[in-house]
């Protein structure tokens, strides 16, 4: 039995001190008030973490039906002991054990006579080790025989749901289970950035990335348990979620776990061998409650594009009317937030890695916000423009003599485009907290410029370093700068916030 009520499964960082607590589901809701947040060095499962206690309040009843209850609750500090409540009722005893003969927690029971024969390491479950599903490619995943502990594969598992990644999976048991087993749908949170609004303890981020709903929903706790799932035989169309809590605990894969007793202790639970395939299927289009779209498009996180460069699109969302969301619900709150962004960067089934930033959310200044972020995010853009334009200068007089095949290859030796934007991105945050704590926008841009237009000069000068002490070298040091301070003093934000 590893029963996750029970069981300290929750990393979470206390009021008290800098260490890291393991709570059990039960303690995190119980402590929650104390606890200031959820902690993991894996983003996604940071934000699995919180999906699966929001997911458990929702099953709970915990349920704002409208935004005015909402913001009550909020503003009120509403009690999560109902949910306490709920968690411990006779009922719902091992709801969340992670090997019950009956409903494994969050599990397929149904895989119980193949695991055997078809399941692989557990290794397979942590998506920033596996990289890949393919069962062609990189086999060693396969025969990784070191087994991790019951608590580490609960976690990989909860982030699997929420974040797996469409395409070929290494199951191979289509004689089984049918050949859609082996195929697996992008996860809830897989394709998108997920924004969460960050309070100042646990239950407050709680309380304020509560759905308004008419009902809260069921849980998910067990792929032989609650709503019909895909039976593997054929295809299906997506299931449309009942409820946020539905929506937050749905299961994206379809996974069961083989325990172990531990080596160094009988007392201590492992996972040896896991079968993993297809999930179900979600339909994402009914729970936006947290989508920024940008371009008519969600959201998404690149590893070559920082999140903050679309910042402008999240504040703008919190002006929308019309739907509710969580950016309409924060906006009519009296009191300064931080938006939590954590998106999963892939390439179909490669995996790159997590993208996390935060942001300072002000209701009183989200107009301000916005127009901020978007002339932040523009000043780093001309000023890149304007290093490429001076690179250009200083490949034309430091090699006369290039063809056409090399001019694109000695001019990015002067190109200082990554440096720029590596560079700009902390100022940036630091005009966003300006703006946020009622700095006057203008002013702030005005500084912001100057700093833009000082990382530009500073990066450009190293890159042209690289050029010889001669007459050629010189000439072409000179004309490129004054090309870069040209540039500069031509370019629109720049000469509107040019102090």
């Amino acid at each position: 039995m590893f029963d996750l009520a029970v069981q300290g499964c929750i990393p979470a960082l206390t009021k008290s001190g800098p260490d890291l607590v393991q709570r059990s589901i039960v303690e995190a809701i119980v402590h929650a008030e104390d606890d200031i947040a959820i902690s993991h060095p894996s983003s996604g499962t940071e934000i699995a973490l919180y999906e699966l206690l929001l997911a458990i309040c929702h099953a709970a009843g915990f349920t704002p039906k409208r935004p005015s209850i909402w913001k009550t609750w909020v503003e009120e500090r509403k009690s999560l002991e109902p949910v306490v409540d709920w968690l411990i009722r006779p009922e719902n005893r091992g709801l969340f054990d992670l090997f019950d003969p009956v409903r494994p927690y969050g599990q397929n029971k149904l895989l119980a006579d193949h695991v055997a024969e078809h399941g692989y390491s557990p290794v397979q479950l942590l998506l920033e080790r596996a990289k890949d599903y393919n069962q062609f490619v990189d086999h060693v995943h396969l025969h990784d025989r070191e087994p991790v502990m019951a608590r580490d594969a609960f976690l990989a598992m909860i982030t699997q749901h929420a974040y797996g990644l469409g395409g070929r999976m290494m199951g191979s048991v289509s004689g089984a289970l049918g050949r859609p087993f082996t195929y697996g749908s992008v996860g809830r949170l897989g394709a998108r950035a997920r924004v969460l609004a960050i309070g100042d303890s646990v239950a407050d981020t709680l309380r304020l990335n509560l759905c308004t709903a008419s009902q809260g929903g069921s849980l998910n706790t067990s792929w032989t348990a609650g709503v019909e799932r895909r039976k593997f035989a054929s295809t299906r169309e997506p299931r449309v979620p009942k409820g946020p809590a539905d929506w937050h605990s749905a299961l994206g894969r379809s996974i069961l776990l083989r325990p172990r007793s531990g080596v160094e202790s009988p007392d201590d639970v492992v996972v040896d061998r896991v079968l993993m395939g297809a999930g179900e299927m979600i339909s994402t289009q009914a729970n936006d409650h947290d989508a920024v779209y940008v371009s008519t498009r969600p959201m998404q996180a690149s590893l070559s594009k920082a999140l903050w460069r679309d910042a402008h699109a999240i504040y703008a969302a919190s002006l929308e009317s019309g739907r509710t969301s969580l950016f309409t619900l924060i906006a009519t709150l009296d009191r300064h937030l931080s938006l939590l962004v954590v998106g999963l960067d892939a390439d179909n089934m490669k995996v790159r890695g997590w993208v996390r930033d935060v942001f300072p959310y002000n209701s009183h200044r989200a107009p301000e916000l916005r127009n901020a972020a978007e002339n932040g995010v523009k000043l780093a853009d001309e000023a890149v423009q304007a290093v490429q334009r001076a690179a250009a200068t200083a490949c034309r007089y430091a090699y006369p003599a290039r063809n056409r095949e090399n001019t694109k290859t000695l001019t990015g030796r002067f190109d200082a485009t990554d440096e720029v934007w590596a560079r700009a991105g902390a100022p940036f945050h630091h005009l966003l907290r300006e703006v946020a704590n009622g700095a006057n926008r203008v002013d702030s841009l005005r500084r912001h410029a100057t700093t833009m237009r000082a990382i530009a000069i500073n990066a450009f000068d190293e890159r042209l370093r690289a050029l010889p002490p001669n007459t050629r070298g010189w000439r072409a040091t000179v004309q490129a700068r004054q090309e870069l301070l040209d540039q500069l003093a031509r370019k629109r934000t720049f000469k509107t916030y040019s102090e």
